[in-house]
Protein backbone atom coordinates (compact mmCIF):
# COMPACT_ATOMS: atom_id res chain seq x y z
CA UNK A 1 0.00 0.00 0.00
CA UNK A 2 1.78 3.34 -1.14
CA UNK A 3 -0.53 6.78 -0.16
CA UNK A 4 0.79 10.15 -1.09
CA UNK A 5 0.07 12.93 1.06
CA UNK A 6 0.63 16.71 -0.03
CA UNK A 7 -1.07 19.68 0.87
CA UNK A 8 -1.14 23.36 0.00
CA UNK A 9 0.43 24.63 3.39
CA UNK A 10 1.81 21.33 4.34
CA UNK A 11 -0.38 22.02 7.71
CA UNK A 12 -1.39 18.10 7.77
CA UNK A 13 2.22 17.31 8.47
CA UNK A 14 2.73 19.58 11.13
CA UNK A 15 0.05 18.13 13.00
CA UNK A 16 0.75 15.95 15.84
CA UNK A 17 -1.95 12.97 15.78
CA UNK A 18 -3.29 12.45 19.67
CA UNK A 19 -1.50 9.02 19.22
CA UNK A 20 1.92 10.56 18.54
CA UNK A 21 4.03 12.96 21.27
CA UNK A 22 5.83 14.63 18.27
CA UNK A 23 5.19 15.10 14.42
CA UNK A 24 5.97 11.38 12.99
CA UNK A 25 8.12 13.20 9.97
CA UNK A 26 9.98 16.67 9.78
CA UNK A 27 7.64 19.06 7.66
CA UNK A 28 8.63 21.39 4.57
CA UNK A 29 8.87 18.70 1.61
CA UNK A 30 5.92 18.97 -1.04
CA UNK A 31 5.21 15.43 -0.83
CA UNK A 32 5.13 12.37 1.45
CA UNK A 33 4.91 8.87 0.50
CA UNK A 34 3.60 6.49 3.29
CA UNK A 35 4.25 2.72 2.11
CA UNK A 36 3.50 -0.11 4.12
CA UNK A 37 6.13 -2.75 3.91
CA UNK A 38 6.03 -6.47 4.91
CA UNK A 39 8.84 -8.11 6.01
CA UNK A 40 9.79 -11.83 8.22
CA UNK A 41 8.76 -10.25 11.78
CA UNK A 42 5.19 -9.16 11.21
CA UNK A 43 5.36 -7.65 14.87
CA UNK A 44 8.45 -6.09 14.75
CA UNK A 45 8.32 -4.49 11.79
CA UNK A 46 5.01 -2.89 12.40
CA UNK A 47 6.47 -1.28 15.18
CA UNK A 48 9.34 -0.24 13.12
CA UNK A 49 6.99 1.17 10.60
CA UNK A 50 3.59 1.50 11.06
CA UNK A 51 2.62 2.96 14.00
CA UNK A 52 4.30 6.98 13.42
CA UNK A 53 3.37 6.81 10.15
CA UNK A 54 -0.38 5.57 9.88
CA UNK A 55 -1.01 7.77 12.84
CA UNK A 56 -0.74 10.68 10.69
CA UNK A 57 -3.13 9.06 7.91
CA UNK A 58 -5.80 7.18 10.36
CA UNK A 59 -6.14 10.65 12.06
CA UNK A 60 -6.78 12.85 8.87
CA UNK A 61 -10.00 14.47 10.07
CA UNK A 62 -7.93 16.86 12.03
CA UNK A 63 -7.75 18.94 9.46
CA UNK A 64 -11.94 19.65 10.33
CA UNK A 65 -10.63 20.85 13.80
CA UNK A 66 -11.12 24.56 12.43
CA UNK A 67 -14.19 23.94 10.71
CA UNK A 68 -15.78 21.66 8.12
CA UNK A 69 -14.09 21.03 5.02
CA UNK A 70 -15.64 19.87 1.53
CA UNK A 71 -14.41 16.15 0.86
CA UNK A 72 -13.54 15.16 -2.98
CA UNK A 73 -12.77 11.69 -4.42
CA UNK A 74 -11.86 11.84 -7.62
CA UNK A 75 -9.57 9.67 -10.36
CA UNK A 76 -6.97 10.20 -12.70
CA UNK A 77 -3.54 8.82 -14.66
CA UNK A 78 -0.79 9.43 -12.15
CA UNK A 79 1.30 11.99 -14.93
CA UNK A 80 -1.68 14.01 -14.91
CA UNK A 81 -1.95 14.73 -11.22
CA UNK A 82 0.40 17.93 -10.38
CA UNK A 83 -1.05 19.61 -13.06
CA UNK A 84 -4.53 18.69 -11.71
CA UNK A 85 -3.74 19.71 -8.24
CA UNK A 86 -1.87 22.97 -9.64
CA UNK A 87 -4.94 24.02 -11.42
CA UNK A 88 -7.39 23.31 -8.62
CA UNK A 89 -4.96 25.40 -6.02
CA UNK A 90 -5.07 27.97 -8.59
CA UNK A 91 -8.72 28.33 -8.96
CA UNK A 92 -9.42 27.86 -5.59
CA UNK A 93 -6.51 31.06 -4.77
CA UNK A 94 -8.21 33.12 -7.13
CA UNK A 95 -11.67 32.75 -5.79
CA UNK A 96 -11.07 32.73 -2.04
CA UNK A 97 -7.69 34.38 -0.29
CA UNK A 98 -8.52 32.04 2.47
CA UNK A 99 -8.42 28.88 1.91
CA UNK A 100 -7.01 25.18 2.55
CA UNK A 101 -6.55 22.22 0.64
CA UNK A 102 -5.35 19.08 1.77
CA UNK A 103 -4.85 15.99 -0.90
CA UNK A 104 -4.05 12.18 0.09
CA UNK A 105 -4.39 9.72 -2.38
CA UNK A 106 -3.36 6.43 -3.54
CA UNK A 107 -0.41 5.82 -5.96
CA UNK A 108 -1.27 2.60 -7.06
CA UNK A 109 -4.77 3.01 -8.50
CA UNK A 110 -4.48 7.46 -9.23
CA UNK A 111 -6.97 7.90 -6.57
CA UNK A 112 -6.74 11.67 -4.60
CA UNK A 113 -8.99 12.58 -1.77
CA UNK A 114 -9.18 16.16 -1.63
CA UNK A 115 -10.38 18.20 1.88
CA UNK A 116 -11.39 21.41 1.00
CA UNK A 117 -12.07 24.55 3.41
CA UNK A 118 -13.14 27.53 1.33
CA UNK A 119 -15.59 30.36 1.97
CA UNK A 120 -19.08 29.32 4.15
CA UNK A 121 -19.72 25.79 4.59
CA UNK A 122 -22.96 26.17 2.97
CA UNK A 123 -24.55 24.34 -0.55
CA UNK A 124 -23.66 27.57 -2.09
CA UNK A 125 -20.18 27.32 -1.60
CA UNK A 126 -19.57 23.59 -1.65
CA UNK A 127 -21.37 23.91 -5.38
CA UNK A 128 -18.62 26.38 -6.73
CA UNK A 129 -15.69 24.42 -4.67
CA UNK A 130 -17.48 21.24 -6.94
CA UNK A 131 -16.74 23.01 -10.21
CA UNK A 132 -13.34 23.94 -9.47
CA UNK A 133 -12.94 20.05 -8.25
CA UNK A 134 -14.19 18.28 -11.05
CA UNK A 135 -14.04 20.78 -14.10
CA UNK A 136 -10.72 20.01 -14.77
CA UNK A 137 -10.92 16.24 -14.70
CA UNK A 138 -13.20 16.49 -18.20
CA UNK A 139 -10.06 17.46 -19.59
CA UNK A 140 -7.67 14.98 -18.63
CA UNK A 141 -10.49 12.00 -18.42
CA UNK A 142 -10.45 11.85 -14.95
CA UNK A 143 -13.60 10.13 -13.43
CA UNK A 144 -15.36 12.09 -10.79
CA UNK A 145 -15.54 9.19 -8.02
CA UNK A 146 -12.51 7.22 -7.79
CA UNK A 147 -13.46 4.64 -4.48
CA UNK A 148 -16.93 5.90 -3.18
CA UNK A 149 -19.17 6.47 -5.43
CA UNK A 150 -21.04 8.34 -8.08
CA UNK A 151 -24.59 9.22 -5.19
CA UNK A 152 -26.78 12.11 -5.47
CA UNK A 153 -23.99 14.68 -5.13
CA UNK A 154 -21.60 13.45 -8.19
CA UNK A 155 -24.82 12.83 -10.23
CA UNK A 156 -24.85 16.67 -12.07
CA UNK A 157 -21.17 16.12 -12.77
CA UNK A 158 -21.57 12.12 -14.19
CA UNK A 159 -21.21 13.85 -17.70
CA UNK A 160 -17.66 14.83 -17.10
CA UNK A 161 -16.00 11.22 -17.21
CA UNK A 162 -18.68 9.42 -18.68
CA UNK A 163 -19.63 10.02 -22.36
CA UNK A 164 -23.54 9.49 -23.47
CA UNK A 165 -22.65 6.32 -24.89
CA UNK A 166 -21.13 5.12 -21.03
CA UNK A 167 -24.40 6.95 -19.24
CA UNK A 168 -27.00 4.83 -21.84
CA UNK A 169 -25.30 1.36 -20.83
CA UNK A 170 -25.07 2.52 -17.73
CA UNK A 171 -29.05 2.78 -17.71
CA UNK A 172 -29.78 -0.65 -19.89
CA UNK A 173 -27.49 -2.23 -17.17
CA UNK A 174 -29.95 -0.80 -14.41
CA UNK A 175 -33.07 -1.42 -16.10
CA UNK A 176 -32.13 -5.24 -16.90
CA UNK A 177 -31.06 -5.50 -13.59
CA UNK A 178 -34.21 -3.55 -11.93
CA UNK A 179 -36.54 -3.93 -14.51
CA UNK A 180 -40.26 -2.59 -12.21
CA UNK A 181 -36.98 0.16 -10.85
CA UNK A 182 -37.36 -0.43 -6.71
CA UNK A 183 -33.81 -0.32 -6.29
CA UNK A 184 -32.89 3.45 -5.62
CA UNK A 185 -35.47 4.49 -7.99
CA UNK A 186 -34.14 7.70 -10.09
CA UNK A 187 -31.48 8.99 -7.55
CA UNK A 188 -29.12 8.07 -10.78
CA UNK A 189 -31.46 6.84 -13.59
Amino acid sequence: TAVVVTDCDHAIMRMTPPALSRPAVPHGHPYYVLVESMGADATRDAARFGAALWAIRDDVMQVARDGRPFIFDVSLPIFAMENYLGEVRAALAARWAEHRCWVFGHLGDGNLHLVIRAGAPDAETRSEVERLVYGPLAGIGGPVSAEHGVGLEKKPYLGISRNAGEIELMRTIKRGLDPRNILNPGKIF
